[in-house]
């Protein structure tokens, strides 16, 4: 101990003494490969936390797709905000026996039979006669009569000029009487030609005179026509029909079947007016059905 210098101190003392120098002082040796482990460290953080979230990626979510429906152009798409909106259209249905062909020899299956009026006809319920007989009349007016006003002449006739064939026939009782013509014409086209005339001529004529030279005349007044609710374009109307100061309320219609035109007319002699007609008669969607039903069953038997 006396004035000797102290021994060296060991590796491990020497390298402890270093470390506790006050301030840190740490050799910069030994803090610079320090800060290069933490540097690294740090680095691979940074990458790691960079190649998790990959800013540079798509996100790779699914997204829901929209679907885009394309409206195919109406033909309104271009129209003007005032033009109307078309409706639903409907494709046209022919009725039965439209291109149905009678003649001669098959007009008369148009004609109605006793059974037919008896179960359809109140007032016919108790039986009805035949009055005319088909195949006994000829078609258009009396020698020498004539119509008044002029354009009224088909609501008589039906058409006119002479059919193709015409055929006609009656039955009744005390109470009511039928009557039916028939008229044919080359095809359904000219029939259905000779049906809309005469549409337009029952529209027109509310009151018309059948004038026969040397007998008492006859002067139909007529209720508008109404369309017929059947399966054959038809119309049916009430008249009152006047002969010599007497008043026999009617009921009378016409029905296209295919190129015939089929008229009828039911009358009740001893009814006061319209309604007491009806309840000797029946109605007139009634009446008319009995009319029908004969004409479908006469396509049918063309068949």
């Amino acid at each position: 101990m006396s004035g000797s210098a102290p021994p060296p101190p060991s590796g491990d003392e020497a390298r402890w003494r270093a470390d506790a120098r006050p301030g840190g002082g740490a050799r910069p040796g030994r803090g610079w490969r320090r800060a290069g482990w933490v540097a690294v460290v740090v680095l691979v953080l940074v990458g790691v936390v960079v190649l998790a979230t990959r800013p540079w990626a798509v996100d790779a979510t699914p997204v829901p797709t929209a679907t885009v429906v394309v409206a195919t152009p109406s033909a309104t798409d271009d129209a003007s905000p005032d033009a109307p909106t078309p409706g639903p259209t409907s494709t046209a249905v022919s009725p039965p026996g439209a291109d149905a062909r009678f003649d001669a020899t098959t007009a008369a299956s148009l004609l109605v039979t006793r059974a037919d009026l008896e179960q359809a006809l109140p007032a016919a319920a108790a039986g009805v006669g035949r009055g005319l007989e088909p195949g006994t009349s000829t078609w258009g007016l009396p020698e020498g009569a004539v119509v008044e006003p002029p354009e009224c002449l088909p609501a008589v006739t039906v058409v006119t000029s002479p059919p193709v064939h015409h055929d006609a026939q009656s039955w009744g009782n005390d109470e009511m009487t039928f009557e039916q013509d028939v008229v044919v014409l080359p095809d359904a086209a000219a029939a259905s030609d000779a049906f809309r005339a005469l549409v337009t001529t029952v529209d027109a004529c509310a009151r018309y005179t059948r004038v026969v030279p040397g007998a008492a005349g006859t002067t139909w007044t007529a209720e508008p026509a109404l369309e017929g609710q059947g399966v054959f374009p038809a119309i049916v109307q009430d008249v009152t029909a006047v002969t010599e100061g007497v008043a026999v309320p009617q009921v009378t219609g016409h029905v296209l079947v295919g190129n015939a035109v089929v008229t009828w007319t039911a009358s009740a002699p001893t009814a006061a007016d319209a309604q007491a007609a009806h309840a000797v008669l029946g109605s007139s969607a009634e009446l008319s059905a009995v009319v029908e039903s004969r004409a479908l069953a006469a396509v049918r038997a063309l068949t």
